[in-house]
């Protein structure tokens, strides 16, 4: 079975695009003035999806193994995760 490879430049413009894409749906989210469990958990998910692509492929940390990566990473996992629980907390 052959395997497709893309280039780098196409590779970080089907990024981009995804990136565009989870940035337009989460500002109509807002421009329709949604709230709730569900709606935070979708935006905060999003913001995770793409802190993970920016690190992984723009800052290009993706094969980067110590500190630099866990940093990076906790802030993309911790914070939404901190904002999370807080939401969950006050709206129990």
């Amino acid at each position: 079975m052959s395997q497709t490879r893309f280039s780098s430049s196409t590779k970080l413009t089907i990024i981009w695009v995804i990136l565009i894409s989870l940035t337009l749906s989460t500002a109509y989210i807002g421009y329709l003035e949604l709230s709730g469990l569900y709606i935070v958990g979708f935006l905060l998910l999003t913001v995770t999806i793409k802190g993970q692509l920016i690190i992984d492929h723009y800052i290009g940390l993706k094969n980067v193994r110590g500190f630099w990566r866990l940093a990076m990473l906790g802030f993309v996992y911790v914070i939404p995760g901190i904002i999370f629980t807080g939401y969950y907390l006050s709206s129990v």
